[in-house]
């Protein structure tokens, strides 16, 4: 399902997002890190293959989730053929397992409290193990859950597993053990419900506002959900970062370096 903000883009929105960029970064240091991170990778077709143009287009570096079950090696050669075999753009990285709700009650979880540890750890092993198999060094060992919800158990499998990494929405809970750098996303492109065009617009100018604040800003893109109009919003939006002084586009793998330092 399209978000109601594409059906018609104001004429106004690229100032806008100029506008929203440079207060958000005013209100915070001046400057800031800013990552994408598509969801929902693993079977090739024509979205796909315009959202990897566009990156490749404005040169700017994307964090690709991909659901093991999905991925054969046959569908990871045809992504390959889009991206380039070149990993330095891009950070292929584990999402899931099946992308499977397993809750009976509230939100949707894959990874949620309803099933047993053993169950959990066994998919993540699996999960990873499969895309280890077929993508070989592509593969970076950071994980993003379905729904960006999942148990402390399954923080807590990651480390064991030895993930470097989970990437869920700004203020997750449960919190990650320490030494599981939780990169979080805090801007929506796509999954929005606003039934009013207007409304989603100035929704998701506020998200990457107030991300940019904090000194990281973390966008969330399903390309599934993209139409035609959503392909142009992407584009001004990717054109602006990739102009802009003040923004420095980072994948997961340069983000931990920072937790790193800091640690020290």
């Amino acid at each position: 399902m399209v978000a109601s903000l594409y059906r018609k883009l104001p004429a106004d929105t690229e100032n806008r997002l100029q506008f929203a960029v440079d207060k958000g970064l005013a209100k915070g240091q001046g400057k800031a890190e800013i990552f994408f991170r598509a969801d929902d990778i693993g079977v090739p077709g024509e979205q796909f293959s315009q959202l990897i143009q566009l990156f490749l287009s404005a040169g700017l570096p994307l964090c690709l989730a991909v659901v093991p079950s999905w991925l054969t090696v046959i569908r990871f050669e045809k992504l390959l053929s889009l991206t380039g075999k070149d990993s330095s753009q891009w950070c292929w990285h584990q999402h899931g397992w099946l992308h499977r709700n397993h809750e009976s009650q509230g939100k949707k979880q894959e990874f949620g409290s309803a099933r047993p540890v053993t169950e959990q750890r066994a998919d993540l092993a699996k999960g990873k193990e499969r895309l280890t198999a077929i993508m070989g060094k592509t593969f970076s060992p950071f994980f993003t859950p379905p729904w960006n919800r999942c148990s402390l158990d399954t923080l807590q499998g990651l480390q064991e597993l030895q993930f470097k990494g989970v990437s869920r929405s700004s203020g997750a809970t449960p919190l990650p053990p320490p030494g599981l750098p939780d990169i979080q996303v805090n801007t929506d492109l796509h999954t929005r419900r606003e039934e009013n065009a207007e409304v989603g617009l100035s929704n998701l100018l506020k998200e990457l506002e107030q991300g940019l604040t904090t000194g990281r800003s973390g966008i969330m893109i399903h390309h599934q959900r993209m139409n035609q109009t959503a392909f142009d919003f992407l584009a001004l939006l990717l054109n602006l970062i990739a102009s802009h002084p003040g923004l420095y586009p980072v994948r997961f793998q340069e983000i931990i370096r920072d937790y790193a330092d800091n640690s020290i």
